[in-house]
This record gives C-alpha cells, structure tokens and sequence, in this order.
C-alpha cells in the first residue's frame, strides 16, 4: 500500500470539492489500491467509496481508442484507411479522415456537432448529446459533404471526431458501440462497474451530477457520441484498469495487452518543435513529461455539466492515480483556470516520484 504521507495535495482536490458533492481518490502503486473519501458520501449509506459509480465523461475516449488498437492488433481494421471506405453508411465521410486521425485528434472535425458560437449564445441543452443518433450523425457530414480538406491538419481535440470513430467501429463489427466495447474491452479487463448503462444496483451507487452552483444536474447520456464520453466507471475499476495498463506494458502476452502497448505510444508531439515530448498524443491518451528528467505519465481526464475525473499512470513509477467528483469543475472558466493554476501535471509527478 502507498505510505500514508503520500496523498494528493488539497491544492490539487480544492477544485473538485463542493458543498453538495463527494470525492474519491485512488492511488495504485505495486498494484495496490488506497482509496480515501470526503464530501458528501452519506447517501450511499455502506457502500465502500471505491465502489461508488461517478460519470467519467472523456476519459472513455481511452477505451474507444484502445478497442480501435485491439482490432487493428486482431487484424479486423487498418487504421490508416479511409473511413469511408468501411461501409457504405460512411461513404460521406472526408477521404482524408482515417481512424487514427480520429483517434489523435488531427480529423480536422469540430469539437462539437453544433457551431461553438451557437452553443455560447444559445448555450446547450441539460443533456447535449443524448438525441444526436446515428442519423443526425450522418446526416451532418452529408450537409458537410464536399468540404475541402483542411491546408494543415492540426491537432484539435473533437468530441465529434470520437462519437464517429466509436460509430465507424461499431458499424464495422456489426454491433453497438457500448455491446463491442464491453464485450471486447471491458469484461475482458475484469471492470464489473465501468459501464454507459446501469443496473438497479448500479444505479444505487451512481452519485448524483451537480454544477458548480452545488445544484442537480441531469446525467449525460449518449447515443452516436457515446465512444466520446458515455461511460461511468468507479475507483476500483479505474484502479484495475490501471493495473492492466502497467501489467501489459511490462508483459504484453494476449491481443488486448498489445493493443494496451499500441495505444501508449506517442503519436505526434504537441509542443514547440525539436522537444523531447512535453506533451504528446497517443491514441486516446496524452503522454506528459514535466521535464526532461521525468518519467512519462499516461493522462486523460473527463467533464460533463456535474462530474469530474481525472486519471493519471506511471509505469515507471508502477503507479497510478484516480481522481472522481460528482462536481462539474469543467462547467465555468474559471473552474478551469482554477483547475491549472495549481499545476496538476507537476503535483502528480511530485507524488509520483515520492511513492517510487
């Protein structure tokens, strides 16, 4: 178990924190799991705090990306193809968009299905993406067909790039996304709670959203977005994805623990030219150094309108650490602001070199 003193710095959890919510911390080293809480847990009366349900928001475009890296290991897909080329229902698709540029944010594709000045002046719906289907998907490239291809394509992070790459995926496999991703990804990773649609008992535990204003909010839900934020999860099983990761990346013996590899790898470098990776993007992850000295942490986080997470992996270290609110620190700019002031990057990294 990590020592006691080794414990996230509250200027790292005071963003997360609200009257009305709760939040659970993991931290993994050697493969142990200790889990703290604080905030407002009693309404789940005996369930252990590493068993409460939060919503994960982006952090699930981990998993849409490493159930990509799977069937590419498995031969069923090749990444860099055109995705209009999968099936026929794609055939609007850009044919310069590929499944890995989705993957890496570099489509070219909005970040939002809406423009981000109608979402602002208008501001969006309680649940934004829980009409958008499959139809209104296709139905929005083919009001974009014969778009130009972009001069440069740059990386520009796009939750519609990833609604599309878990679609593409599904329809390739003949299967909804959330059915694929569970039966591919999920189960075989051992994660009983990491799931878009909950049981009864399920639902128990599922902390309730609420915004910065410490008011209720409506839970996200998804259909043709899902691959880029529709799955809830729980510290236990997020600690055991963890655990996977680290364990295929020393020992990569099935399909799934060398697609884990795959999906770790640096894909392009997202700072200045000539750096030795400060920031990259992997498929789905982003790989941070802090420095040239520091080991790599594998990191993603997720917002929705009442929920906030955050997952970092040090497989130098042989450790990680999970952060979940029912809080939606990701609702105001200055929660944002507030949110990298203290520099989370450095803090992790700190701890991180504390338990190793």
């Amino acid at each position: 178990m990590p020592h006691p003193t080794h414990a996230l710095p509250e200027r790292i959890l005071a963003p997360y924190r609200g009257g009305a919510t709760a939040l659970v911390t993991n931290i993994v080293h050697n493969g142990e799991m200790s889990v703290t809480a604080s905030g407002k847990v009693d309404h789940a009366q005996s369930t252990p705090p590493e068993d409460l349900i939060f919503e994960i928001g982006s952090i699930t475009k981990v998993f849409t990306a490493l159930l990509l890296s799977l069937l590419v290991e498995e031969g069923k897909i090749d990444a860099n193809r055109p995705i209009n080329a999968l099936a026929k229902e794609l055939s609007d698709i850009p044919s310069w968009i590929t499944l890995r540029a989705l993957a890496t944010h570099t489509s070219g594709l909005p970040r939002i299905h809406v423009p981000l000045w109608k979402a602002l002046i208008f501001s969006l719906p309680d649940d934004p993406y829980a009409t958008f289907s499959r139809g209104d998907l296709f139905a929005w490239f083919n009001r974009h067909k014969g778009s130009k291809r972009p001069r440069r394509m740059r990386h520009a992070y796009s939750n519609l790039g990833y609604g599309l790459l878990g679609e593409a995926l599904a329809i390739s496999e003949g299967k909804p996304f959330q059915e694929l991703l569970t039966e591919m990804v999920i189960a075989p990773l051992g994660l009983v709670d990491t799931s878009s649609h909950l049981t009864v008992s399920q639902q128990a535990r599922f902390m309730q959203p609420f915004n910065t204003r410490d008011k209720a909010v409506t839970p996200w839900t998804f259909q043709a977005i899902a691959g880029a934020g529709c799955l809830r999860s729980t510290a236990r099983d997020l600690g055991r994805f963890s655990n996977a990761v680290i364990g295929a990346l020393v020992n990569p013996v099935t399909p799934l623990d060398r697609a884990i590899c795959q999906s770790v790898k640096p894909e392009l470098c997202l700072g200045p030219r000539g750096a030795t990776e400060p920031v990259a993007q992997c498929l789905g992850w982003l790989s941070i150094k802090v420095n040239a000295n520091a080991p790599r942490m594998l990191f993603h986080n997720g917002g929705t309108a009442g929920s906030t997470s955050s997952l970092y992996i040090c497989p130098a270290a042989n450790a990680a650490v999970t952060i979940l609110s029912n809080r939606g620190v990701a609702a105001g700019l200055r929660s944002r602001m507030q949110l990298q002031q203290c520099n989370p990057d450095q803090a992790i990294n700190d701890l991180f070199a504390a338990i190793e």
